[in-house]
């Protein structure tokens, strides 16, 4: 039987990034010093300590996708 491995990572703060089946995902990145490059960033609201261009920047690729709630 097939069991998908993910894990869940804390980013301190309010952020946390979520690896598994090939693919990172992170949530509200602030103040980060890097990491793996993101395939989808989901940013909840716009206060700063949520929505940080600079940290979005860090981790974003060429067809990182990016999720706010004006795109929902």
């Amino acid at each position: 039987m097939y069991t998908p491995k993910s894990s869940i990572h804390w980013l301190g703060h309010d952020g946390f990034r979520i690896e598994g089946e090939g693919l990172e995902i992170y949530i509200d990145p602030w103040k980060i010093s890097g990491g793996p490059k993101a395939d989808l960033i989901l940013i909840t609201h716009d206060h700063f300590d949520h929505c940080s261009p600079e940290d979005v920047e860090k981790i974003s690729k060429s067809d990182t996708l990016i999720g706010t709630i004006e795109s929902a």
